[in-house]
């Protein structure tokens, strides 16, 4: 992943990715991609006080300032980590970075420390200076206010995220039939964009009562989020759907070991 990640959409959605990521880069008891929930780096994050994550406060009304990143960052970013492998630095409402702000830390994004991360939270783009877009990798987290309400969609989604928990890898593969109503470009997007929603709920509930979201979960969004990106350079739908398929029972599959 890269070291430097704009999370888009609701702030709790956005929130429990960034905390997801903070405890997976440090995580001492798993393999990349995960985190075990149970190693001394897992329990410090859990309890509000690890060493090496940093969340970023604004100190004015009006916005994170050129002193906020200072003072928060650049500065911080100037010594290794304390104990653990990354600084992973947390930007709440990156969207009210002022310009100056941005283009105070373009240095420091550029040319990262090979122990910095940074993850800007934000309910949008527009605010966002172009230097700063082409410096970082853009995932977009499914917001509940944009995606419309399709009651059929949304049931067929809620369907499907429950039938797959508990299909082997065939069986997940053999889904892609159920799709078939649903092949149109704009429609498969909403559709994706539901099932990335209902994972990410799941995250943010577990997250919310103190638990670790289990891994395929967090995997899930992985998942749908390469498959739209193969969609939209004009990928084979029925490859991308049943890879997607696939790979979210691997994830499944793997939460039981």
């Amino acid at each position: 992943m890269g070291h430097a990640q704009i999370l888009v959409g609701e702030a709790d959605s956005v929130r429990a990715h960034a905390n997801a990521i903070a405890k997976e880069l440090n995580c001492l008891g798993s393999e990349q991609g995960t985190f075990c929930g149970a190693c001394l780096s897992c329990r410090v994050f859990e309890s509000n006080n690890h060493p090496d994550t940093f969340y970023m406060q604004k100190t004015k009304q009006t916005g994170i300032g050129v002193d906020d990143v200072r003072n928060q960052i650049i500065e911080p970013m100037s010594t290794k980590p304390f104990r653990y492998k990354y600084k992973v630095f947390i930007i709440d409402k990156a969207d009210t970075l002022t310009p100056a702000a941005q283009s105070a830390l373009l240095k420091t994004i550029e040319e990262p420390a090979p122990y910095g991360f940074f993850l800007f939270l934000a309910p949008h783009l527009h605010n966002f200076l172009p230097t700063i877009l082409s410096r970082c990798h853009v995932v977009k987290v499914a917001n509940t206010a944009t995606v419309a309400c399709n009651p059929e969609l949304q049931a067929f989604a809620a369907k499907l995220v429950d039938s797959l928990e508990n299909l082997d890898t065939l069986g997940a593969f053999l889904k892609y039939r159920m799709f078939e109503p649903y092949k149109e470009k704009e429609t498969l997007y909403e559709l994706l964009d539901i099932m990335y929603m209902q994972y990410g709920s799941k995250i943010s509930q577990a997250v919310k009562v103190g638990l670790a979201p289990r891994q395929g979960w967090l995997k899930a969004t992985s998942i749908i989020t390469d498959t739209k990106n193969v969609l939209s350079q004009n990928g084979n739908v029925q490859l991308a759907i049943e890879l997607m398929l696939a790979r979210l029972s691997v994830e499944k599959e793997q939460d039981k070991r």
